[in-house]
């Protein structure tokens, strides 16, 4: 099968059925055998289009007058994507190749019209305007850098407009693969001792002494990876674990735990020893973490089905440690998972998702013991699902307080706020992903 057919059947199972991207390009791949270069095209192609598909629906609607169905805006947005975005491939190209594709999936009449409409495209490109950003700022960045009404509401609610815009273009931008190096198995150093020695290009992480910046193709078929030598973690997620700074012996919960990356973090923090239980709705995440424990050598996991919004008595006061990384918008991450752009969020969603966080997190604290600690984190910015969350929580439970985190921060990562026991990362200014991080300890 031809990379633009395989790059359709993604992105397909994506925009209809409401499939993870990363998934549903694995699972594709996986029964392929594709050249390195056909699957980075097709990585590229499945991936950009996600990543601009506002603006390319844009472009398309000066062309198109009825919007198409489904499966013939795809390719429309396919032809586009390489028009605009792939330098390497010539016009004549990525118009054919796509509409010979289109041919054999959706027969020749929708096929005429695609290759039509691309052709339009290429002849008359300046019959597009583009918004003007003095006119109608929302519309111009929302078309400028290919994002939902939601999310652009979001950041102009946070920030001004000239860093609102800063943030929304450093979001875009495609990230270096980050890995954890595994201490419970591999010393660091010995790690790049043996990468040097294999040849492979790596650079030392940003903040984090476990963290390092490798130059593989294809990671999880890598033996590295398979050995459980390393763990594909970004360093602001590994920040979390660090500020909960769980001690050898601790009893650690980490209440929305799949699939597993801080779960395991904490458990190598902790040099296997005490007890990390990991929490989690649907047993099929936790068989994830349990994978993940038994490549990494990690024996001091234990797994439990459960619904973190209500409160499990078995624990109630049991834990030096908890960790709530609850469910979120996950703005702050989607240089990795571009398809966050595709979920259309009403005011009403984000309202209820926010009060099941402060569930979540009310829920959380009844397992601290006294003089124990308790972490919240996103994936997302803003203080809606943050600070907001976090202040309702203080004025309702005063036997909590939030902490001085300062010492928990790694040296050359300076935010203002670590004093005040929060901080917020963003790639824009810290170029790790977008994380919200606060700690509380319990003083009553």
């Amino acid at each position: 099968m031809k990379p633009r057919e395989i790059a359709y059947k993604i992105l397909q199972e994506v925009l209809s059925k409401e499939a993870y991207a990363n998934i549903s390009f694995n699972k594709h791949l996986r029964s392929q055998e594709l050249k390195e270069i056909d699957r980075g095209f097709t990585k590229e192609l499945v991936f950009g289009v996600i990543e601009r598909k506002y603006t390319l629906d844009f472009i398309l609607s000066f062309f198109v007058k009825k919007a198409p169905d489904l499966k013939t805006m795809i390719f429309l947005e396919m032809g586009l994507y390489q028009l605009l975005y792939m330098d390497k491939v010539p016009s004549y190209a990525a118009i054919n190749e796509t509409v010979n594709i289109a041919k054999k999936v959706l027969g020749i009449k929708r096929a005429n019209f695609i290759n039509a409409v691309l052709r339009n495209y290429e002849r008359e490109k300046e019959k597009v305007i583009f918004p003007d950003k003095e006119r109608d700022l929302k519309q111009y960045l929302k078309v400028t850098y290919s994002y939902p009404d939601w999310i652009v509401e979001r950041l102009l609610n946070n920030y001004d407009e000239e860093k609102a815009e800063a943030l929304l273009k450093s979001l875009n931008e495609r990230p270096e693969i980050c890995y954890r190096v595994n201490t419970l198995k591999i010393d660091i150093e010995d790690l790049k001792r043996l990468l040097d020695s294999d040849g492979i290009v790596y650079k030392k992480g940003y903040y984090l002494e476990e963290a390092l910046y490798i130059d593989i193709k294809n990671p999880e078929r890598h033996q590295l990876y398979k050995e459980g030598l390393i763990y594909i973690q970004d360093e602001a997620s590994m920040l979390v674990s660090k500020t909960l700074n769980p001690k050898e012996g601790d009893t650690v919960l980490d209440v929305c735990a799949a699939p597993g990356g801080k779960t395991t973090h904490i458990a190598q923090l902790m040099k296997n020893s005490g007890e990390v239980i990991a929490f989690d709705l649907h047993p099929h995440r936790l068989e994830l973490i349990k994978e993940n424990c038994k490549r990494l050598g990690i024996t001091n996991v234990k797994t439990e089905v459960f619904d973190s919004t209500f409160v499990n008595e078995k624990y109630l006061e049991k834990a030096d440690k908890v960790l709530a990384d609850v469910p979120c918008t996950g703005i702050g991450i989607i240089r990795k998972k571009p398809d966050i752009k595709l979920k259309n969020y009403t005011r009403k969603e984000i309202s209820e998702l926010i009060e099941a966080q402060y569930k979540i997190l009310d829920s959380s604290s009844k397992y601290v013991k006294k003089g124990g600690f308790l972490v919240y984190s996103t994936c997302t910015i803003g203080k809606e699902e943050n600070q907001n969350v976090i202040m309702k929580f203080l004025k309702e439970h005063p036997d909590f307080k939030l902490v001085d985190i300062k010492a928990e921060m790694p040296s050359g990562l300076s935010i203002e706020t670590d004093s005040l026991g929060y901080v917020q990362t963003t790639p824009l200014e810290h170029e790790i992903d977008g994380f919200f991080i606060s700690k509380l300890k319990r003083i009553k």
